[in-house]
């Protein structure tokens, strides 16, 4: 086995204190300012937000350590959200911005960004798939009625069905990539100029029927209807539907432009979780029913984000700050899950991590990004007061 670095001794003791802070700081006292004796004792801050929201912090200055929790009971009257930057991609954004513009209560960094404006993983928000990406993703979501939430690498298929004669299409990606032969991929208002529909294809339009809604007994379903189905040099512009591309010349552009405008269509996306409509990924998962799994044992020190959810369905959002040494030196991923283990996770992902790791509570900016200022980030997970607006 290899040797711990002696360093991550101080972590024990750091979420023991944790630990017993929250237990023994009483709701009307959620607020006040709690230093345990000893040299080597935290120093913990609680602020109640909102019903069901509190703000933490625990700062270790001998190692030196600070971490941010927001710790989230979903039966009260809060939601928890994820959403990209901007209305499409390419979508970057300041986090403060992000929660300010849907009157968030508080909020954190989500999945890495690829570089373009979009995320690396595949993603959801209200019921809406942003992309496709590899095989593989690790990913966490929560149910709409915020009872239920999923971690794991789910297998995501996007599928298109022929009301009329119950033909389906199986699409093979989403907002991604022009369709080689054999492809059929699809594109939403979600892609933007980013992953625009492409041009010299055959491509049919559908315009939506109706809101998206849980399908049974897994993913999402959206009725639309056949607007256009054609070739051209040129792209097939979305005008607020969805459209589905082949290379022409192939059996698909046969079969897509058999398609009539009126035909009556089905749109399904599924990552195999029921009644789940806001999705984020992350890399690695750090605990999955309470057990530990690989982690990179090398990786340095970084600024870390992380998501956890407790036995009890408490969620938490956990952000440490790093890169500087007289402030907060940052976590390794294994230190990193044994502080979500010792408060209390049995399931946790790491989130985006570095300059883009940031907590906003309250319209502030809590912690100290790396960067020495706000990085523009792809895509946030939320907390609202009351319901989603975009799921009603």
């Amino acid at each position: 086995m290899k040797p711990v670095h002696p360093t991550i001794r101080h972590l024990v003791p750091l979420a023991a204190a944790v630990l017993l802070a929250l237990a023994i700081i009483p709701p009307q006292e959620a607020g006040a300012d709690r230093t345990f004796s000893g040299p080597r004792a935290p120093i913990v801050k609680t602020r109640k937000i909102a019903p069901g929201l509190t703000f933490i912090r625990i700062v270790r200055r001998q190692i030196p350590l600070r971490t941010f929790v927001l710790k989230i009971d979903l039966t009260k009257a809060i939601t928890l959200d994820t959403t990209i930057a901007d209305d499409a991609l390419p979508s970057r954004r300041e986090l403060s911005r992000i929660v300010r513009s849907h009157g968030a209560l508080a909020g954190v960094n989500g999945d890495p960004g690829e570089g373009l404006g979009n995320t690396v993983h595949p993603f959801a928000q209200d019921g809406d798939l942003l992309h496709t990406a590899g095989p593989g993703a690790e990913m966490f979501a929560v149910s709409r009625d915020e009872t239920r939430t999923f971690l794991g690498n789910p297998r995501l298929r996007v599928t298109v069905t022929d009301r009329s004669s119950d033909r389906v299409f199986t699409l093979d990606r989403w907002n991604q990539r022009a369709p080689e032969p054999g492809e059929i991929i699809g594109f939403s208002p979600l892609g933007g100029t980013l992953a625009a529909p492409p041009s010299f294809s055959c491509s049919v339009r559908m315009l939506p029927d109706g809101p998206p809604r849980a399908a049974d007994p897994d993913g999402v379903d959206r009725d639309y209807v056949v607007d256009e189905a054609s070739c051209s040099e040129s792209p097939l512009v979305r005008n607020g539907g969805v459209v589905i591309s082949t290379a022409p010349g192939t059996e698909e552009s046969k079969t897509l432009l058999a398609l009539t405008p009126g035909t009556p269509m089905r749109l399904h996306w599924t990552l195999g979780w029921p009644d789940v409509f806001d999705a984020v990924g992350g890399d690695p998962i750090l605990l999955k029913d309470g057990v530990s799994t690989p982690v990179c044992d090398s990786c340095a020190r970084q600024p870390r984000t992380a998501l956890g959810v407790t036995a009890s369905g408490t969620i938490l959002l956990v952000v440490i700050d790093g890169r500087r040494p007289h402030w907060s030196r940052g976590a390794t991923l294994g230190e990193l899950r044994t502080i979500l283990r010792d408060l209390g996770a049995v399931d946790a992902l790491n989130l985006d991590g570095g300059g883009s790791s940031e907590m906003v509570v309250d319209g502030e900016v809590v912690n100290r990004p790396s960067d020495g200022r706000e990085r523009h980030i792809t895509n946030a997970v939320l907390v609202l007061p009351g319901p989603d607006p975009g799921e009603a």
